[in-house]
C-alpha cells in the first residue's frame, strides 16, 4: 500500500503542486465538495460507535484496495487546498513555519514516535501527550543535531 501512495505522489506531483500553489476557483469548489463528501462519509461510517470502514497500515489491515487509495487521496486534496489558503493568511505564519518544520522532520518523527511512546500505557497518558512526545522530541532532536553531517546521514535529518 505504501508503494501505491509513493507512486501516486511521484506520478501526480505536478497536479499535487498545482493543488497547493495555484489560485483556482475550480480547485476550491472541488475541494469543498470533496470535504463535504468526506464529512458525510465519516459521519455515516462512525455514527453510533460503528466502524464500518477501518484502515491501518501498521498491521497491514485494509479490506478494500480502492477505498484504501481513494479516501486518503481525497483527504490529501482537501488538505492541499487548506494549506494553500493558510499560506495566504499572514497571522498564521508561525503555524505555517511549524508545519513546514514537521514536514521536513518527517523521517525522524516516523522512526522515533513509537519508541518514544513505549511507556504510554505504564504512565497512562493520553493522545495529546502521545502527540506532544512523538512529535516534540523528534523536532527538538532535529533542531539540535541537523547541523552535523553525520547525524543528518545517520538519522535522515534535514539540512535546515
Amino acid at each position: 500500500m505504501a508503494l501505491i501512495y509513493l507512486s501516486i505522489g511521484f506520478f501526480y506531483k505536478d497536479k499535487i503542486k498545482q493543488l497547493s500553489e495555484f489560485e483556482s476557483r475550480k480547485y476550491d469548489l472541488a475541494a469543498g465538495a470533496v470535504a463535504v463528501a468526506l464529512v458525510i462519509f465519516c459521519w455515516f461510517i462512525y455514527t453510533d460507535g460503528n466502524r464500518l470502514y477501518y484502515f491501518d497500515m501498521k498491521p497491514v489491515y485494509y479490506k478494500e484496495l480502492i477505498s484504501a487509495a481513494l479516501i486518503p487521496c481525497a483527504f490529501g486534496m482537501v488538505f492541499a487546498r487548506i494549506i494553500y489558503w493558510m499560506e495566504k493568511i499572514n497571522w498564521l505564519d508561525g503555524l505555517n513555519r511549524f508545519f513546514a518544520l514537521c514536514g521536513q522532520a518527517t523521517i525522524p518523527i516516523m522512526f522515533m514516535h513509537i519508541p518514544l511512546n513505549h511507556w504510554k500505557d505504564a504512565f497512562e497518558y493520553g493522545r495529546v501527550m502521545y502527540v506532544v512526545i512523538g512529535i516534540g522530541i523528534p523536532i527538538v532532536f532535529t533542531l539540535i543535531f541537523n547541523k552535523y553531517k553525520a547525524m543528518r546521514k545517520l538519522f535522515g535529518l534535514p539540512k535546515l
